[in-house]
């Protein structure tokens, strides 16, 4: 939509105006809803007010407000006016409130950078069907943007912008709980007719461990790197996680030595599972070469788990 330019004498907004934070932040990113470059300057300042075009951010439609010379301090200083605006604010409900962190930009010819421009203190705002427009009265001093050292202003032309971040109502709410020194559970699994020769993964029957969460233990040969077929790797995996939930699991995967339990291999492993990302475990976990026999036992606690040589167990053991 094109701007749109009005020369009422109709005086800016007054009630309950802001400040503008005096500290001039800059940046190379332009930003990030609107941008408009004004190639008339001379025109523009002999202007009571610009309106601009229409810009969508946060699925509402707003419009900046520019007032060349909107206000004038006691000492006589002109300062140039900044607005923001809900456009058709009637539209809204009567108890409606678009909750808004807006900032200004002007930029910076010499430097090759934006001017941010703020609030002073205030870092949110609501608009609504009374209250439709806010802005800084004392936005940039007429001065300041003719002073050619300032690098606003270049030869006839201009740029402003604006960046508007619309708070949603609905929020997205987390709870975590941490259960200090929980119980610790061991049980034993068989892994049936478990085969060196197969390379996919196989696993324990489903179990559970103190809750109502179903675990299972799966093991296969590594299929990667230096260590391809002649690695175990084992893992401990949570079953029916909700989507979009997270847990931390730390647990000690043991595989257990028939012969000679002085010769377990066990290894701790934790991380934070979730409904896409259900494994815990180790992928280089012990050698094996061809020696593993073919049946396995697996003795588990809910977050580890252990082997043998021999391979008849594994036992998981929550920590």
């Amino acid at each position: 939509m094109p701007p749109r330019v009005e020369t009422a004498s109709s005086a800016p907004p007054r009630s309950g105006e802001p400040e503008r934070d005096d500290e001039l932040s800059r940046r190379f990113c332009p930003p990030v809803h609107y941008v408009v470059e004004i190639k008339s300057v001379t025109e523009l300042l002999k202007l009571h007010k610009y309106e601009s075009g229409v810009f969508e951010a946060g699925g509402y439609q707003w419009s900046l407000c520019l007032y060349p010379e909107g206000h004038k301090d006691p000492e006589g200083k002109v300062y140039m006016s900044m607005y923001l605006s809900i456009e058709e604010p009637n539209k809204l409900g009567n108890s409606e409130r678009v909750v808004v962190d807006y900032k200004f930009f002007v930029f910076d010819n010499i430097r090759g950078q934006y001017a941010t421009f703020k609030e002073k203190g205030k870092e949110l705002r609501a608009f609504s069907k009374a209250k439709p427009q806010w802005g800084l009265s004392k936005f940039l001093s007429l001065a300041s943007f003719n002073n050619t050292a300032s690098g606003f202003r270049r030869g006839e032309s201009c740029i402003f912008g604006a960046e508007v971040l619309v708070s949603n109502r609905e929020r997205k709410k987390e709870t975590l709980t941490i259960i200090r020194d929980p119980p610790h559970y061991i049980t034993t699994r068989k892994i049936r007719q478990f085969s060196t020769s197969n390379r996919n993964p196989q696993y324990s029957d489903p179990f559970t461990l103190g809750t109502r969460r179903t675990w299972k233990l799966k093991v296969f040969p590594q299929r990667h790197g230096d260590r391809e077929g002649n690695s175990l790797s084992v893992h401990l995996q949570a079953h029916n996680l909700l989507p979009r939930n997270k847990m931390y699991v730390k647990a000690k995967l043991r595989v257990l030595n028939n012969n000679d339990h002085r010769n377990d291999k066990e290894k701790i492993v934790s991380g934070w599972l979730s409904a896409n990302n259900y494994n815990c475990g180790h992928p280089d976990f012990m050698s094996w070469g061809g020696s593993l026999q073919t049946e396995w036992r697996v003795r588990s606690q809910e977050r580890t788990g252990n082997y043998s040589p021999n391979p008849r167990h594994i036992r998981c053991r929550e920590d």
